[in-house]
């Protein structure tokens, strides 16, 4: 079982493969909420088992995605390594999820709230780019919802996105927070930053206001940066 608390730049607790259809006996400890916890909807899938635990499930709590600038990034070096996807679960990749020259593709993790799925996918230069996705039972396929996180560098100027999903306003529904900005040589300009609700399941859209601003951008703060404080 891996440990994600170790990594400071997010939070998540690793939930084993074995407690995936169990998850609702422990809810009778859970504080009570306004909503009921959304139900796993994955007895209700056609997606193949082996491909599904490819991806390690995670209850997201505050969850910091960010890209790599590593070729062949390790686990100690970086938590969204992942594990290759063979040539044989290819076919459950949808578009914008395929291998290329630049790079392979790598299973990373799946929420336990709404199953969404994490994959590292290529990017400009290497398989540098985290991307969200969710299972379409119509095609069988995995397909793109949105980007996550990026890091392109050229000459010292990187491009870079990080991207955090958490739960503003605890109603058990994930947000997605992203933050972009072009560094050149610790120069930080072009910055962006941007809050997206779930109006639709698996829809991300802007935030109203009132949902906004309960992500201060102190507590947003991309990667490089956050290894310099």
């Amino acid at each position: 079982m891996k440990n994600l608390i170790k990594w400071p730049t997010y939070l998540a607790i690793s939930i084993s493969t074995f407690l995936i259809y169990s998850c609702g006996g422990n809810e009778a400890n859970a504080p009570e909420m306004s909503h009921e916890m959304p139900m796993s909807d994955d007895m209700h899938q056609n997606i193949d088992t082996t491909f599904r635990n490819m991806f390690e499930e995670v209850n997201v709590v505050k969850m910091h995605l960010f890209g790599t600038n590593m070729a062949d990034p390790k686990q100690d070096e970086y938590p969204y390594t992942g594990k290759p996807i063979a040539e044989a679960y290819l076919k459950y990749l949808g578009e914008g999820l395929q291998p290329n020259e630049i790079g392979s593709v790598y299973a990373c993790y799946r929420t336990e709230i709404y199953n969404f799925y994490i994959l590292r996918v290529p990017g400009k230069y290497a398989s540098s780019d985290l991307v969200l996705a969710k299972w379409n039972n119509a095609t069988s396929k995995l397909e793109k919802i949105r980007d996550l996180a990026s890091l392109h560098c050229d000459e010292g100027i990187c491009h870079q996105q990080d991207a955090w999903l958490t739960d503003l306003d605890d109603d058990r529904v994930l947000d997605l927070i992203t933050r972009s900005a072009t560094i050149d040589n610790g120069k930080v300009s072009d910055e962006k930053f941007e809050v997206y609700d779930q109006p639709d399941t698996g829809a991300f859209a802007k935030a109203p206001d009132s949902l906004a601003m309960l992500a201060p951008e102190t507590s947003y703060v991309l990667h490089h940066e956050m290894s310099k404080m």
